[in-house]
């Protein structure tokens, strides 16, 4: 069975950590979770790895204003798949069967109209040419991204001189990186359907929380791959907020032995 592996920053998970990766070990596939020294929080069915093996950095990369990880989180993802075949997931996916891939390939068809390809998902092999070109951009090159168009360009060096990873966008090295090398190439192909691996899109999240389970039937969300829970919308929802009985999230608790109050967000 293929395996899939994440990134923890921070020294404990909350109930949603706790159960999308107890989802994974009760289909029998253990995940990894790589961190840095800092997690005190390691359950039995994770297999905790150091991040180092992967990417050895000498700091963390932070939003100098939001202080959010997903920088380094990006980047530790590019060197995942570089350097494994391990399947990335996002600490806030639920696995409804084992993850796989099609010779190596695991991510969702792009979204054309936002210019976008979600990540929270995501294997390429090794050899892809996608990879070696997202990483050259990545870890070797001026950190201009070539999508962006000309004047845009030209204005954000005329303000910052250079580029660096604190002065790009936050999303830089996510869903528009990935859109720009796979979208129009042959790789594109290898996409799965969106819905097999964002079973509940973020537009239904008021259901997560609702009494009535029946709601979510029309997205069939039991036989496809995964559910994403998109972790800072969760806790917008969830923080100081009774989990209803019988709802999706209260559900899920049960069936795989997650107490959320000892788990808080």
């Amino acid at each position: 069975m293929e395996r899939v592996a994440t990134l923890w920053i921070g020294k404990r998970f909350s109930f949603l950590e706790h159960l999308c990766l107890k989802s994974f070990a009760d289909v029998d596939q253990k995940p990894i979770v790589y961190h840095y020294g800092d997690l005190e929080d390691i359950p039995d069915y994770i297999e905790a790895r150091d991040a180092r093996e992967i990417f050895e950095t000498s700091e963390i990369y932070r939003d100098p204003v939001a202080r959010s990880v997903a920088v380094h989180a990006d980047l530790f993802r590019l060197k995942l798949m570089q350097d494994t075949d391990y399947i990335w997931v996002d600490a806030d996916a639920y696995a409804n069967r084992p993850f796989e891939t099609n010779q190596g390939y695991l991510f969702p068809k792009a979204n054309l109209k936002r210019r976008r390809m979600m990540n929270g998902v995501v294997a390429l092999p090794s050899d892809s040419p996608a990879l070696k070109k997202m990483c050259d951009f990545a870890f070797d090159s001026d950190l201009v991204p070539p999508w962006w168009a000309e004047d845009r360009r030209k204005s954000y060096i005329d303000i910052f001189g250079r580029s660096t990873v604190w002065s790009l966008p936050l999303s830089t090295f996510g869903p528009p990186l990935f859109f720009h090398y796979i979208y129009d190439t042959p790789e594109h192909d290898m996409c799965s359907a969106r819905a097999e691996l964002y079973a509940i899109p973020l537009r239904y999240r008021k259901y997560w929380n609702d009494p009535d389970m029946s709601a979510l039937e029309f997205l069939d969300w039991q036989n496809k791959m995964s559910v994403h829970f998109f972790g800072s919308w969760f806790r917008k929802i969830f923080m100081d907020r009774e989990i209803a009985k019988g709802s999706l999230v209260d559900t899920l608790l049960l069936k795989h032995g997650i107490d959320p109050s000892d788990h808080p967000l």
